[in-house]
């Protein structure tokens, strides 16, 4: 019989508890990104400190308002330094989960009829891009572990600032991958894989 390539199938409890964790520590660690580079952004709330201050009559350095700024955003940062954590925690409970249900993700799954060519190919890109997640995952994880402990690690000033680089260039894809992923999802749901959605929160049909 033919392959399935249905993207409906059941979700064990395990997976789905991974799944929605992962959500929302991953939406948190953007949310932490666009706070610092926006509301919390240092070089601007300088800049606003400098000038309440000076309207009051009163004078206080570039300096001091910049390092007043960045303990503002100190502040926030240890939440994505936090949640940077969880996301390790959760990368290795992602290892476990699969071990765990292994053979049931191994298991052939056929359908009584193929699939057209634009379905394999939708699928194919689909499980090409969850491949790709888990290793932008791990690659986030291990840097942002050693940008953490940069100061234990005695890493050179040029190799640190390559590392930083490359972390943050790395949430570019994380924000087209989320920005995809709801849209593949939305898509999904008013066309063939309709009920996507219910069986991520109640794991769908159990095969007998």
């Amino acid at each position: 019989m033919p392959k399935n390539y249905n993207f409906r199938k059941y979700q064990p409890l395990n997976l789905r508890i991974w799944h929605w964790l992962n959500a929302l520590v991953i939406l948190g660690l953007l949310g932490t990104v666009l706070l610092r580079k926006t509301f919390l952004s240092w070089r601007s709330n300088a800049k606003l400190i400098e000038e309440r201050i000076s309207a009051t009559g009163a004078t206080i350095t570039p300096e001091v308002a910049g390092k007043i700024a960045k303990e503002m955003r100190d502040n926030m940062w240890d939440w994505h330094v936090y949640l940077g954590f969880a996301l390790g925690a959760l990368l290795i409970y992602r290892v476990i989960v699969y071990f765990k249900n292994r053979k049931m993700i191994l298991a052939p799954s056929v359908s009584s009829k193929s699939s057209p060519p634009s379905r394999v190919w939708h699928y194919n890109l689909v499980k090409t891009s969850y491949a790709f997640f888990y290793l932008a995952v791990l690659f986030m994880v291990i840097t942002g572990l050693i940008l953490n402990f940069e100061e234990s690690l005695h890493l050179g000033e040029g190799l640190e600032d390559l590392i930083k680089e490359a972390h943050e260039l790395m949430q570019w894809f994380f924000i087209v991958f989320v920005v995809g992923h709801i849209a593949g999802v939305v898509i999904a749901e008013n066309q063939k894989d309709r009920g996507l959605v219910s069986d991520m929160i109640n794991g769908g049909d159990k095969p007998s």
